[in-house]
């Protein structure tokens, strides 16, 4: 392969990164070039929406990140990747209708359970795969059709925000798949959308969009002549269909064997699950609330979304706004010092789920379960991490169950992966080894997809050897002792 300089933008729902990877003869390196904090905030004006995402600054600050890129010499091509199931409107002129949504946003309570009472949960899970979540894409949708401003009947195109962005860097009006597949909108046969389940919302067909797939060959577009101008970057430069979710993206950079590797892509959420070749739509599927998103290259990722480090960070925020700020290695070290397992708590429970004062909550949590509740910053922290790692692993164990894999090694990337502690923890609650890293998974398989595309790769296994090759991975031991009291642990977590 030749030598290929990409450029990953790659948006999490804490913070937003634009990354360089250079990719040759079989290796790759990675360097940050831009890194910006990003939040929800209070939305204005925008009728039943009251968190949205401040994109014009997060645009702002994707515009710094492609102007270090071109002060560093030419560029290959950009990709671009985020969160999935938050979208934007758009009228006739390519304006927003109305500030874009985040998914924490309370408005869908309502519309998730009148279109599951009104279509039947049966067949929304055997149209889609997908599993029932409040904020997913097909919810949100039900909310805008009951907005009194009527965001609807002005909007011209729903795009995905990575197709937004992409958008807006070259004009492509397309959604790319595998976030298109988060929406629960998808078809899991044809891999297209159900309109039938859009019109059910009340949302018009009209707004959706034609999907392409990861990796096409073909650029979605070259940068318009205002982002050249603006970043200093050549005109010519071209935009791929990266795997825009950024968890597929994640699950591309994962140095798996998929017949045998379970994945834990671990930051914000921790979506823990398999590769395989085709959706598991079974009734125990549906039970379990598994999902079943498309990956690159057609595979599927079936998968359990967890609480994941949102606990912690919530933890972290409480904890400086009163004065005891910390670095991530100070927290990690208070946590490693605390009583393992004193306290547990269900980290899926919707009483997380929203931004807010999180060790109250948890306090609240283990009250009303009969829990010794944390007094210190300590147990705060232990409890939260103790409580991922052992829902982790239950989803680990339903996820092999369910498509009937014998897993022999879970395999975790992204932010969450840097954390030893929790790596270690979820070894011992899964009784399996872990191996840890890339840390920047998502902007890896991003960059690697772009690269895919240039350079006419088909099969994932290429670039995984690529991050074998490349990365540092690390290795943890389940200690059996230790498996042994959480496994004990999950019985009070099933009370």
């Amino acid at each position: 392969m030749s030598s290929r300089r990409h450029i990953a933008i790659d948006l999490g729902a804490s913070s937003g990164r634009v990354m360089e990877v250079v990719i040759g003869d079989g290796e790759l390196s990675v360097r940050e070039l831009h890194r910006f904090a990003n939040a929800p905030v209070t939305a204005r004006h925008a009728g039943g929406v009251t968190l949205c995402w401040p994109m014009e600054r997060m645009w702002e600050s994707i515009l710094e990140g492609l102007r270090i890129a071109a002060a560093g010499g030419e560029v290959d091509s950009i990709g671009i990747d985020s969160w999935a199931v938050d979208y934007a409107l758009l009228d006739e002129d390519g304006e927003l209708v109305r500030p874009i949504a985040a998914y924490r946003d309370p408005r869908t309570k309502q519309p998730f359970s009148r279109l599951r009472a009104e279509l039947g949960d049966d067949a929304i899970y055997a149209a889609t795969g997908i599993a029932f979540q409040p904020f997913n894409t097909l919810y949100q949708l039900a909310a805008d059709a009951e907005d009194p401003i009527r965001p609807l009947e002005r909007a011209a195109c729903m795009l995905m925000l990575p197709d937004y962005i992409a958008y807006r860097l070259c004009g492509s009006v397309v959604s790319e798949r595998t976030n298109a597949s988060s929406t629960q909108m998808l078809d899991a046969r044809t891999r297209e959308w159900n309109r039938e389940l859009v019109r059910a919302t009340g949302a018009p067909a009209r707004i959706l969009p034609e999907l392409v797939d990861a990796g096409d060959r073909e650029p979605l577009g070259t940068l318009l002549a205002d982002v050249a101008d603006e970043t200093g970057l050549s005109a010519s430069t071209p935009v791929f269909a990266a795997a825009t979710h950024d968890t597929a993206s994640a699950v591309v950079a994962a140095p798996i064997d998929p017949a045998h590797d379970l994945y834990v892509s671990s930051g914000t959420w921790s979506l823990v699950g398999l590769e395989l070749p085709q959706a598991v739509t079974s009734d125990a599927a549906r039970e379990a609330n598994m999902t079943n998103e498309l990956g690159a290259f057609g595979a599927v990722r079936f998968l359990k979304n967890v609480a994941g480090l949102w606990l912690v960070q919530q933890c972290e925020a409480a904890f400086a706004a009163e004065g005891r700020a910390r670095s991530w290695d100070e927290l990690a070290a208070l946590a490693r010092a605390a009583e393992p397992l004193r306290s547990v708590v269900d980290p899926n429970d919707p009483a997380f789920f929203e931004p807010g004062d999180m060790p109250a909550r948890i306090r609240a949590s283990c009250a009303a379960r009969g829990e010794p509740v944390p007094e210190s910053d300590a147990q705060l922290l232990r409890c939260a991490l103790d409580s991922i790692a052992l829902a982790t692993a239950q989803a680990a164990r339903q996820a092999a169950t369910l498509a009937r894999r014998e897993v022999r090694r879970i395999a975790i990337v992204g932010g969450g992966s840097a954390n030893d502690l929790l790596n270690q923890l979820i070894a011992d609650a899964a009784g399996l080894p872990v191996e840890a890293g890339p840390v920047e998974c998502a902007a890896i398989g991003n960059a690697l997809m772009q690269h895919a595309a240039i350079e006419g790769v088909a099969r994932a296994s290429e670039l995984r050897a690529i991050v074998r090759a490349s990365a540092a991975i690390r290795r943890f031991e389940p200690d059996f002792k230790q498996s042994a009291r959480m496994r004990d642990a999950v019985e009070r977590l099933a009370r």
